[in-house]
């Protein structure tokens, strides 16, 4: 059975996905909340989808995006009464952290 890395702590839950082959873990992940949910699906390459979708557009109430070295608001989100879904699909090509650590 797959099984996901869930660590809980007074204020906060994080779910790890380690990527290892040899340790079984579920491809999907979903955070619901009131207005949406986050879900993040593992590909059979070992990249990773990461989705954010909405009921309606008419729930988002404020945007950002952070680049090195600045964070903008995105203040003129184009049609965004319009929007219901932002996906990235993400690669450890860089990776930011050990999750074997």
């Amino acid at each position: 059975m797959a099984k996901a890395k869930v660590t809980h702590s007074q204020d906060a839950v994080q779910i790890t996905f380690n990527g290892d082959r040899r340790n079984p873990e579920p491809s999907t992940a979903v955070v619901q909340f009131p207005g949406g949910h986050i879900e993040v699906s593992r590909c059979s390459d070992g990249t990773y989808w990461a989705h954010v979708a909405f009921v309606s557009g008419a729930n988002i109430v404020a945007g950002r995006i952070d680049r090195v070295g600045r964070v903008d608001a995105v203040e003129d989100l184009e049609d965004a009464g319009s929007i219901t879904h932002i996906a990235v699909r993400v690669a450890n090509n860089v990776p930011h952290f050990d999750p074997n650590v």
